[in-house]
């Protein structure tokens, strides 16, 4: 009972105060069921978006959608409520609409991952515990720029050395990708690497933007464009692209807004592009590809591992204690349960919980992010432009959100060490420049 008041009172102050957000979250909620029932399952229904539509299936998955205004506010003042805002959109909107058009949906896989986003929500705003305190590390400004800028200037030698083929045709990355990796990212390199063009250069960019040195933010951006042409990743060339547009938009105001807009315009886009050209390259890669596939991915998780071995970690930080069950990594094993060998069907922490523990694996994951995101967000207060930590967390974060485990997160996509500089640059004056 005082969990049902707790969620009443909150959905309704906080659409009071946000209506603005809410009415785009559900306008955009509103374009991606029409995206769905007029070309996802039409076009891609052979993949296994099919509509066997019910009523009551249909009512409760906007019920649930609607509930899930408990845990997002309609400004952004602190990283966890980017991270929020992206899981109603970009987790909660899909699955419901998978489940609402589909009656032979199992309504379980669905309410665990409310319940686990909800349990995030609760861990990371409870009031007993705070990292405010923690003290600030005298010069840590300076030894994050040292240690950031050393391993950019190792990884600038590195490819340069190394024998890798650099390309600049978008066309072309997935010849040049496995090849330059075999070359250039072996051993601990496999990390460091992704740590250099995923945060070092990023923070090191970041912060020529926060003290107005455009040159060398400019200088930063061109030497980004470099690693992308020795990665052939196409991520590397859109962090510094992301993160201006992120400096930019917070200098004016944290309204929340923008995000249902340019998420509701994409569908939009992708929509016209489909009944005005009958092209289905845009709903395919996003309507499909960025939001029902990873939802369509979690109830193949649950499906599979509710009657196979669960991994408990073997494959990463208890592989010395554990044997792994399978002969392939855990996505590829998705791949093959899904007919397709060639297949890395990676997906989000609630998935990658229920995969290594069950029911205790999901609990598991969404206590821990919940402290990590309660982390972040004390340690920035008052500390730290929220621009900056948005910056240097807000890929890793949409990454175990979406399409990787916490643990790869956090070590290979540099979630980790994103942390730990963010630690090292907060002041305990705050920052006058904006």
């Amino acid at each position: 009972m005082v969990a049902v008041n707790y969620i009443n009172k909150n959905i309704y102050g906080s659409f009071l105060k946000s209506r603005n957000f809410f009415l785009f979250a559900l306008l955009f909620r509103a374009l991606l069921e029409a995206s769905y029932v007029n070309i996802v399952s039409t076009v891609f229904g052979y993949l296994g978006y099919s509509i066997n539509f019910q009523l009551s299936n249909y009512i409760l998955s906007w019920l649930i959608f609607i509930l899930s205004f408990v845990m997002v506010r309609g400004r952004i003042t602190r990283v966890s409520d980017y991270f929020f805002i992206t899981a109603l959109l970009g987790v909660l909107a899909p699955i419901t609409i998978l489940y609402g058009y589909d009656a032979n949906r199992d309504l379980l896989p669905l309410l665990t991952v409310y319940v686990a986003l909800f349990l995030t929500y609760i861990i990371s705003h409870i009031k007993f515990f705070s990292f405010k305190g923690l003290p600030t590390i005298k010069y840590g400004m300076g030894i994050a720029v040292v240690v950031s800028l050393v391993f950019v200037v190792l990884l600038i030698v590195w490819y340069f050395v190394s024998g890798v083929k650099f390309n600049l045709d978008f066309s072309k990355v997935y010849e040049f990708r496995r090849g330059n990796a075999e070359i250039a990212a072996r051993g601990i390199l496999a990390y460091t690497n992704n740590w250099t063009y995923q945060i070092f250069n990023v923070t090191l960019f970041t912060f020529a933007l926060l003290y107005k040195r455009y040159f060398i933010a400019v200088i930063l951006f061109l030497i980004q464009v470099y690693f992308f042409a020795a990665s052939a990743h196409k991520a590397v060339l859109f962090y510094p692209v992301l993160v201006v547009g992120i400096w930019f938009y917070f200098r004016k105001t944290n309204s929340a807004v923008v995000v249902p807009f340019i998420f509701s315009s994409v569908i939009v886009a992708s929509l016209l592009t489909y009944y005005f050209m009958g092209d289905v390259t845009a709903s395919s890669l996003f309507s499909r590809r960025v939001f029902f596939v990873p939802a369509r991915l979690t109830y193949d998780y649950f499906e599979f591992f509710a009657s196979n071995p669960n991994v408990y970690w073997s494959n990463s930080i208890l592989k010395s204690l554990v044997e792994y069950p399978y002969d392939r990594p855990v996505g590829e094993v998705i791949g093959q349960f899904l007919g397709k060998d060639d297949l890395n069907a990676n997906n989000g922490f609630v998935s990658m919980g229920f995969a290594h523990a069950g029911y205790l694996g999901v609990i598991f994951y969404s206590i821990l992010v919940g402290i990590l995101l309660r982390f972040i967000d004390d340690i920035t207060f008052l500390s730290l432009p929220l621009w900056v930590s948005l910056s240097l967390t807000i890929v890793p974060l949409r990454s175990f959100l979406i399409s990787t485990d916490l643990f790869t997160a956090m070590l290979t996509h540099g979630f980790f060490v994103a942390i730990i500089i963010i630690y090292l640059v907060r002041s305990k004056a705050g920052y006058s420049v904006r």
